[in-house]
């Protein structure tokens, strides 16, 4: 695979002026309310927009059968897998769900497929959890949403993601996540050899520095330099990923989808951790693990952490990848988020 490099102009220094403009026009930009046309909203996808942060983001609203907008409805807001955009796993949650009865969305983050934002396909939690926040009162504002059905839905990268907007958000009733990726700190430290690791940290390290001198900025593979397909002796994690982002839910049949990262950042943002703050976590709590999941253990250490009201579900033969989008695996798991969100 080849290096992309993608530039684009960035001025280093304002004259105070045209600083103070600037904050005046992006606050401005902030507080824009996108309307919704309500009459033009429908059962299914529904595009709309929302400001979050200064950029125009775009989400996919799914709404469930014979939709009428004067009613009001159990509504879910679900932070998606790293790297993924609204046309992947959200896609097929919310076209489940719905089918069940809740209005269900969800967002490209900040950088990510339609909305606004540079640089491309940096995944950051210091972008989801303002973009989640802003999500969360963008919806409240559409008149079907009930406000007292309101509750949080994450899978991998996704799941710390709605744990830390939900620790400290009320509005958020009950979270249920899906093979949560808890802990990408672990992730990403223990999963190379600290040869490769160095090397990384060095790659990114001067990266960072090239971008603020030149706004240019290099990108790399996701999946690093890993033989596609995978050989035989391969992780059974690699080929998951592979058979998922490549063969089912790929560029192919998600345009919006890239299958490199930013070189500026890592990888895996490790700073995306929810393990030491589960601890405090008192919001009603659903934690779904694949028996076969390299993250059901970092799962059940966090169920177990978990102060308050919890449940704990484990699939039977479910490997990470086989909860976004295995019809026999997930469907009993969203059955048991929709019986879960219906207590609370």
């Amino acid at each position: 695979m080849t290096t992309t490099v993608i530039v684009y102009t960035h001025t280093i220094g304002f004259s105070q002026n045209k600083l103070k403009e600037n904050i005046k026009s992006n606050e401005m930009k902030h507080q824009e309310a996108l309307a919704v046309d309500y009459k033009q909203l429908k059962e299914g996808k529904n595009r709309v927009y929302f400001m979050s942060q200064g950029y125009k983001l775009a989400g996919d609203l799914y709404l469930p059968e014979e939709f009428d907008s004067q009613q009001k409805y159990p509504t879910v807001i679900y932070t998606r897998v790293g790297t993924q955009v609204k046309e992947q796993t959200g896609a097929t949650y919310g076209s489940k769900l719905s089918a069940k009865g809740y209005a269900f969305f969800v967002f490209d983050p900040q950088n990510f497929g339609d909305s606004e934002g540079e640089i491309r396909n940096y995944e950051s939690i210091h972008n989801m959890v303002p973009n989640t926040t802003d999500a969360i009162s963008f919806l409240r504002t559409l008149k079907f949403v009930d406000r007292d059905r309101f509750y949080g839905l994450g899978a991998c990268a996704g799941a710390p993601y709605i744990c830390n907007v939900a620790i400290g958000d009320a509005r958020i009733k009950a979270v249920a996540t899906l093979v949560g990726n808890f802990d990408a700190a672990a992730s990403l430290f223990g999963a190379y050899p600290k040869e490769v690791l160095d090397k990384m940290l060095q790659t990114a390290a001067e990266a960072k520095q090239r971008y603020y001198e030149t706004g240019e900025y290099e990108t790399a593979p996701i999946f690093g330099g890993m033989p596609l397909p995978p050989p035989e002796n391969a992780s059974k994690a690699m080929k998951d990923g592979y058979e998922y982002y490549f063969l089912r839910a790929g560029q192919d049949k998600c345009p919006n989808y890239s299958p490199y990262y930013p070189t500026v950042g890592l990888p895996v943002d490790p700073s995306r951790v929810f393990m030491n703050q589960a601890k405090f976590f008192t919001t009603p709590f659903l934690v779904i693990a694949g028996s076969e999941a390299f993250t059901h253990d970092m799962d059940k250490k966090v169920y177990d952490m978990a102060v308050g009201k919890k449940e704990w579900m484990v699939i039977e033969g479910a490997s990470h990848m086989d909860l976004y989008d295995v019809d026999k695996y997930l469907d009993p798991a969203l059955d048991k988020v929709d019986d879960f969100f219906k207590k609370y």
